[in-house]
Parts: structure tokens; C-alpha cells; sequence
């Protein structure tokens, strides 16, 4: 294997390892992994202690992990997107271990010290908001996204003849068609819907008021919804624009190494937005808005990831991690939700799956 592809396989390591060995330190500082805590011991060195051990065994498992993908890698040096899929998926067992152990020592203490959390009964939410709100980005703004991908088909029909009986992309080569050289073009509309859609689950998403400030945490859920909204459209746009890069290098003869220029400027672009918006988001303290309903312990299931309350008529509710949205699961639209995400890469796959057999 190239250099190349071994900087991308690593770099995408590297950037979700991160991601999960931080996780301790996102999202509300009164919830800590799935558990409720009093504001007052959020500071106790015992709790620090929880945090940092999980971050240092988190990072631990991810270094085991990835030296032995790494030897697998230096014998086995065509199976690169196995390996990197496989110690992604071996990582995120590995995570959850860890949340496992952290989670019971925060039970353990909590108990010990006898700390005790008021259930707060008084609730306030908006289900739906007006459209002078403006919650989210319009869905025109994805037209942006369809006149990119409406031009890659554009070019690929136009210079039909001219294009090879043989496309190579990397280190796959596959025979000219009409599948061949459209099966791009359905990953890019697969990706503009599903990005439509995230978008309107953004604008559907439950804004909770804090009934001590409930002009303050509206302006804050809103912005916040926008944050998330541009974002996903970005990520979008972005991913579009990479599948038309690796189209024409396909089609054209475009060669070097623009893919895996292109392809790194992609991962560097979606880390750097993400970082940047978690960030931002903590600074202004949009990671600690109250949701009543979804602050009770009782209702975050399998290691407090999973929101199930029956009696909350919420589809989507601000996630205890402090970026982004959890489903709860006790709601009947949730399961057609939780469908199209393990039908999307499912779909992904069967349209590439030509590239991938020849």
C-alpha cells in the first residue's frame, strides 16, 4: 500500500479516537454518562478522576488497537477499507467498555457519597415553532448541493464518447456502463436526501424552554439549531463536491493525486467544522440548556446513550453529550428513523459494490 492511502486510513483513526477519548469532557457537566449529578460535586476530584480515566483508557484500547491494525495492514496491504472499518468497529466496542466502567464507578460514588439530584417537575417546551423563527436553513439551500451533482451528470452525458472503455479510480478499475458511470450521481442523491432530511428533524427537534429564562434559551435553542443546520448542510455540499472529484477523476483521466488530495481536504474540512462547532457551542454554554424531561436519569437506557421515555411526546430531544439530537426510542416514529440509518450505509454499499468487485 502507498503512503497515501495509509495517511487517510490513520488520519480517520486518529480524528475518531479523538472524538471518543473527549467525549467525558462534552455535553452537560450535571449528566456524566447517563448519570445525574448534583451541580455542587461537578468540581469533586473523584469525579475528575472518572473523566480522566476514561480518557486514558479510551486513548489506551485505541493505541492496542490500532498497532495491531497496523501489523494486519503491513501484511494484508490491499484490505485497507477492512482494516480501517474493523478497527473502527473493534474502537467503538472498546469505548463502550470503557463508558461501562465509567459509568458504574459514578454509580458507586453517587451512592457512597449519598448525593441525591431534585427532579424538577415544571416543564416548558415548544413543539413546533413559527416561521419567522427560522430555526433552520430552508431546504432550497440544498439546490446549491443538486447543481453540483446536475453537473457532474451533465459533463458525464455530454463527453460520453470520449469517455474510457476502462475507468480507473485508485486502485480499482471497472468496465464502462451506464451504472458505472452514474453510480456516483445515486451516492450524491443519496446524500443530498439524507441530508434534507437530518435538516428537517433539526427543525422538528423539541426547543425546552428554561422557565427562569425562557426568552434566553429560546434565542440559544434556535441559534443552536442553525449551528447544527449549517453544518449539515456544509458537510453535504462538501461530500457532493468529493464524489464529483472522484467521478471525473474516473471518467476524465485525471490523475496524480488529487483523490487523496481531495479526499484529505475533505476529513480535514469536516474535523476542523466539527471541532470548531463544539467548541463554539461550550464557550457559549449552548451545551448546558435545559431539557427537563430528558435530565431524569431514569429515562437514558444501555449505558445512557439511548433516550426512552413513553410519556414524552418529543420525537427529538437535545442529546446529553451536548452536540446534536438523541431520538427517544419510545416514540413509534423513532423506529423508521432508526430503519433509514442502518438502511443508508446498506444502500451505499450495493451502489458501490460494482466499483468494489472488479
Amino acid at each position: 500500500m502507498t503512503q497515501e492511502p495509509m495517511v487517510i486510513i490513520f488520519g480517520s483513526y486518529l480524528m475518531i479516537t479523538m472524538m471518543l477519548s473527549l467525549q467525558a469532557y462534552r455535553g452537560l457537566r450535571t449528566f456524566l454518562f447517563g448519570i445525574a449529578l448534583p451541580e455542587e460535586v461537578l468540581n469533586d476530584p473523584s469525579i475528575r478522576a472518572i473523566r480522566r480515566n476514561y480518557a486514558l483508557l479510551t486513548s489506551g484500547f485505541a493505541v492496542v488497537i490500532g498497532w495491531a491494525c497496523l501489523l494486519w495492514l503491513r501484511h494484508q496491504p490491499a484490505r485497507g477499507l477492512l482494516i480501517l472499518t474493523t478497527s473502527i468497529l473493534l474502537l467503538m466496542f472498546a469505548s463502550s467498555f470503557a463508558v461501562w466502567l465509567s459509568r458504574m464507578s459514578v454509580l458507586r460514588l453517587k451512592t457512597a457519597r449519598g448525593w441525591q439530584v431534585d427532579v424538577e417537575t415544571k416543564r416548558t417546551a415548544s413543539l413546533k415553532l413559527s416561521r419567522m423563527h427560522s430555526p433552520v436553513l430552508r431546504t432550497w439551500w440544498y439546490s446549491a448541493n443538486a447543481a453540483v451533482m446536475a453537473l457532474c451528470i451533465f459533463f458525464a452525458i455530454a463527453r460520453w464518447d470520449t469517455i474510457p472503455q476502462l475507468l480507473i479510480l485508485g486502485n480499482f478499475h471497472f468496465n464502462k456502463s451506464v451504472w458505472t458511470v452514474f453510480m456516483l450521481n445515486s451516492v450524491q442523491a443519496l446524500n443530498i436526501t439524507v441530508f434534507v432530511c437530518c435538516n428537517l428533524l433539526i427543525s422538528r427537534a423539541r426547543t425546552s424552554l428554561d422557565p427562569q429564562d425562557r426568552e434566553g434559551s429560546l434565542q440559544k435553542q434556535l441559534k443552536l439549531k442553525k449551528i447544527h443546520s449549517l453544518l449539515a448542510w456544509g458537510a453535504s455540499l462538501l461530500m457532493v463536491v468529493f464524489y464529483g472529484v472522484a467521478q471525473a477523476i474516473a471518467l476524465y483521466g485525471w490523475r496524480g493525486n488529487l483523490l487523496f488530495l481531495s479526499g484529505m481536504a475533505l476529513c480535514t474540512l469536516l474535523f476542523v467544522a466539527l471541532i470548531g462547532v463544539i467548541l463554539y457551542i461550550r464557550i457559549k454554554g449552548m451545551d448546558q440548556l435545559r431539557d427537563v424531561p430528558s435530565l431524569e436519569e431514569r429515562h437514558w437506557k444501555w449505558l445512557g446513550l439511548f433516550y426512552v421515555n413513553p410519556e414524552d411526546p418529543a420525537l427529538m430531544i437535545p442529546n446529553n453529550h451536548g452536540f446534536g439530537w438523541a431520538i427517544n426510542m419510545a416514540n413509534p416514529r423513532s423506529k423508521i428513523i432508526a430503519a433509514a440509518i442502518i438502511a443508508v450505509p446498506i444502500i451505499e454499499t450495493i451502489l458501490v459494490f460494482p466499483l468494489f468487485n472488479k
